[in-house]
């Protein structure tokens, strides 16, 4: 049999997937950060600033005033409206300074709300950005039921990709270079795959894929996915990159915000599929749970 070296066909160059230009199925060219003007936000500008400046996309700083009903028109002729237009001009020069340390082309938004988490879902409804970023507070129990969360309510309720924003626990420079993917195979999860692949084909990010077993679950062995199996349903949406496939069993949020601190991951991406029921409203869908907990900023796609 003749050797390798006298054949008449060189063997072609094993492809090196790096080399492969694969254009992400989504683009981020505009972005919205509203803003509360707290310290939580503060941290969620720099992400929305690197994002800007890193894809060259718009950003709009938004902020909404809350002001009394004005149902009341005693309010209107009163004092009051003229504490709140100072209010008001005071967020626009805060939100106006901050954009003046952006390098890209940025707006400034302060409107008067009644509610800001309402008024901030009708303005993502009506510009649809690319991108949200803003920070989350992560409140607990009966006081996130009675106060709410604005983050919350703006990724159940605009449609939108949002990403949640919170100081990381192994906290490092940016860009973004390990990325965790949950996915529980439903065509929902898959909503988020075209974010997490533009993420890391953009800053070089490995993807960790997570799947989770929930508890208590009784189907037969062959049943069970094995990460042979969640690596190819993940596969083909992230053609070219490097993915690792991981098979957990457990509560879905608790095992993926453990793979996120174990993995000293930068960025959850995960996709939501709102609440089933009065009991998911009091203690929070998995992925209202995830942001609350998470130790890494989180994606909801």
């Amino acid at each position: 049999m003749p050797s390798l070296s006298h054949s008449l066909t060189p063997s072609p160059r094993p492809i090196d997937l790096s080399e492969l230009r694969v254009k992400p199925v989504v683009e981020i060219r505009d972005l919205l950060f509203p803003s509360d003007l707290s310290a939580e936000c503060s941290h969620a500008f720099e992400h929305a600033a690197f994002l800007a400046d890193r894809l060259q996309a718009r950003l709009t700083l938004y902020h909404a005033v809350e002001i009394p009903d004005p149902v009341y028109a005693h309010w209107a002729f009163s004092q009051s409206h003229e504490i709140w237009c100072r209010v008001e001009d005071s967020a626009r020069n805060i939100l106006t300074r901050k954009g003046e340390t952006l390098h890209v082309s940025h707006d400034v938004v302060v409107e008067r709300s009644n509610a800001a988490e309402r008024s901030l879902v009708e303005f993502i409804r009506k510009t649809q950005p690319d991108l949200t970023v803003m920070g989350t507070h992560g409140r607990e129990g009966l006081g996130r039921l009675l106060l709410g969360s604005v983050t919350e309510h703006v990724f159940q309720n605009s449609f939108r990709p949002v990403l949640c924003v919170r100081e990381s626990e192994h906290r490092g420079p940016l860009p973004y270079r390990r990325i965790v993917v949950a996915t529980d195979f439903s065509l929902a999860s898959r909503f988020a795959f075209p974010m997490a692949d533009l993420f890391a084909r953009q800053f070089g990010a490995e993807v960790i894929v997570v799947h989770v077993i929930p508890e208590g679950a009784r189907a037969p062995q062959a049943e069970v996915p094995s990460e042979a199996w969640l690596w190819k349903f993940c596969a083909p949406s992230f053609p070219g990159l490097e993915i690792t496939a991981q098979v957990h069993r457990g509560r879905a949020w608790e095992r993926i915000v453990e793979t996120a601190r174990v993995e000293k991951a930068d960025m959850i991406v995960m996709a939501t599929r709102g609440h089933d029921s009065l009991r998911d409203r009091m203690i929070g869908s998995n992925t209202d749970r995830v942001v609350r907990h998470a130790p890494c900023p989180v994606l909801v796609a």
